[in-house]
C-alpha cells in the first residue's frame, strides 16, 4: 500500500468513526428530546465536534435524522433478517426475539416511539420514512402469515391482513406502556401470550 493510499484509508476510518459518534449522540438526544427538541450544537458537543464539524458529515438535521433511522433498521436487519416474521419454521419467533431484544435497549425503543409519534404530521422529515416502513413491513409479513395459516401454525379465522395490523398495534402499544412502567410490565412475556392467541393455543 502506497503512502497516499494509507493516508486515504486512515482518513476514511476517521470519517467513519466520526459519523458513528455523531449517530450515537444523535440517537440519544432524539430519544430524550424528540427531533424538534434536539439541538445540533448539543449533538456536536456530545460527539466531541464543533457544529460546523458535524455539518461537514451531515448537511442538515434532517440528513442526520435519516442516518439515525437507517442505522436502527440496519441493526434490526442484521439481528432478525429481512422480515421480522421471516423464520418459516416458526413464523412468529423472529418477532418474539425482537421484543426480547428491545427490552435490553430502552433508549432505542424510546427513540422509535417518539419519532413515530412526531412523524404523523405530514411536514415532519421522517413522515414518509415511517409510513413506507409500515407499508413495506405489512406487505412482507402478510405473506408470511398467510403461509403460516396454510400450514396450520397460525389461526385462520382472521384474515392475515388484519392479523398483521394487530401485530404492529400490539407491539407499538405495548412498548409505550412498557416505557412508562418497565418495572411493572414484562413486555416479552405479554407479547408471548399474544403470540399464543395468534396460534390458537
Amino acid at each position: 500500500m502506497s503512502k497516499l493510499q494509507q493516508t486515504r484509508r486512515t482518513q476514511a476510518e476517521r470519517t467513519r468513526a466520526s459519523k458513528e459518534k455523531i449517530i450515537q449522540a444523535a440517537s440519544e438526544f432524539f430519544a430524550q428530546q424528540g427531533y424538534r427538541g434536539a439541538k445540533m450544537a448539543d449533538i456536536a458537543k456530545a460527539a466531541n465536534l464543533t457544529e460546523p464539524g458535524l455539518l461537514h458529515h451531515f448537511a442538515s438535521k434532517t440528513h442526520l435524522l435519516m442516518a439515525v433511522l437507517a442505522e436502527r433498521d440496519r441493526v434490526d436487519r442484521e439481528r432478525f433478517g429481512p422480515s421480522l416474521l421471516g423464520e418459516m419454521g416458526n413464523p412468529l419467533s423472529s418477532l418474539q426475539k425482537l421484543v426480547e431484544y428491545n427490552e435490553t435497549v430502552p433508549g432505542l425503543v424510546q427513540l422509535f416511539t417518539i419519532l413515530v409519534a412526531e412523524s404523523i404530521q405530514e411536514q415532519h422529515p421522517a413522515h414518509n420514512f415511517f409510513m413506507q416502513r409500515y407499508q413495506n413491513g405489512r406487505e412482507q409479513d402478510i405473506e408470511v402469515l398467510r403461509q403460516g395459516q396454510a400450514q396450520g401454525e397460525i389461526r385462520s379465522d382472521i384474515p392475515a391482513e388484519d392479523l398483521t395490523i394487530m401485530l404492529y398495534a400490539m407491539m407499538d402499544g405495548l412498548q409505550i406502556q412498557w416505557l412508562f412502567e418497565p418495572e411493572k410490565i414484562d413486555m416479552a412475556r405479554i407479547f408471548g401470550q399474544f403470540v399464543r392467541l395468534l396460534r390458537g393455543e
